[in-house]
């Protein structure tokens, strides 16, 4: 691994840190799946700069593809919850 793999390793670590204390801290649900959406695709960016082999470009692409995919689905179920009436 290069010297500028772990720069980039480092910057996308801080990002996802960051992204995750951001999902934790706020109320919105809409804003955390966003941030849930960035930090898979972090992970799966480090996967690929820090396993430097063509099958870690598979398995982050996988990931990458995994993540966005449930982000979707997270995000399509919490449209129809909120649409849904509630009576009590």
């Amino acid at each position: 691994m290069l010297e500028s793999d772990y720069m980039y390793v480092e910057i996308i670590g801080v990002i996802v840190i960051f992204v995750a204390l951001r999902a934790l801290i706020t109320q919105n649900r809409a804003e955390r799946l966003l941030y849930l959406n960035v930090i898979g695709f972090g992970v799966s960016a480090i996967i690929a700069l820090v396993i430097n082999t063509p099958f870690a470009l598979i398995v982050a692409a996988a990931f990458f593809i995994c993540s966005t995919i449930s982000a979707n689905a997270i995000a399509y179920t919490l449209k129809k919850l909120d649409e849904e009436i509630i009576l009590d």
